[in-house]
């Protein structure tokens, strides 16, 4: 039973990664509160935050844009009862003039005061997918720490 559990926890996995593969992202984000969160806050700090890149990228009119002109993206949240933090895969949205190490800094601080980022550009997306969904097989593991960007966006 264990190991046809540990299976369906490794196909799980192995899912994340092909469709994180297929969304090409460009930048590995972690986003750290650095306070006592749980799952339910960090994700709407995450969806605040990627409204606030969204403005400051696309414009004040940015919720009015088509999804595919937004940033795009997942977030796996780790260590929910210690250190909590997300690591994103993103696509932003092509902007060669924006700073955004600085602007994911600047943002993800006015939301948490106490936070801390990292951001780095993707050059081996399988590798850094499968950094990320690490603890996809423990059975501690909740489908509630997979954040889709895309849940934020009306349509």
């Amino acid at each position: 039973m264990e190991q046809n559990h540990k299976e369906r926890r490794q196909r799980l996995r192995d899912s994340y990664i092909d469709t994180v593969r297929q969304m090409q992202p460009n930048a590995f984000v972690t986003l750290a509160t650095n306070s006592t969160s749980d799952v339910l806050e960090i994700t709407r700090l995450i969806g605040r935050f990627c409204g606030m890149m969204d403005r400051e990228l696309c414009g004040h009119k940015w919720h009015t844009l088509p999804a595919a002109e937004r940033t795009d993206g997942m977030f796996f949240i780790e260590h929910v009862k210690t250190n909590i933090h997300a690591h994103g895969l993103l696509k932003f949205p092509d902007r060669p003039e924006a700073d955004l190490p600085m602007l994911t800094a600047l943002k993800w601080n006015r939301l948490t005061c106490a936070g801390e980022t990292n951001f780095q550009s993707i050059y081996d997306v399988e590798g850094v997918a499968g950094y990320c969904t690490k603890e996809i097989g423990s059975l501690a593991f909740d489908g509630d720490q997979v954040v889709l960007v895309g849940q934020f966006i009306k349509h």
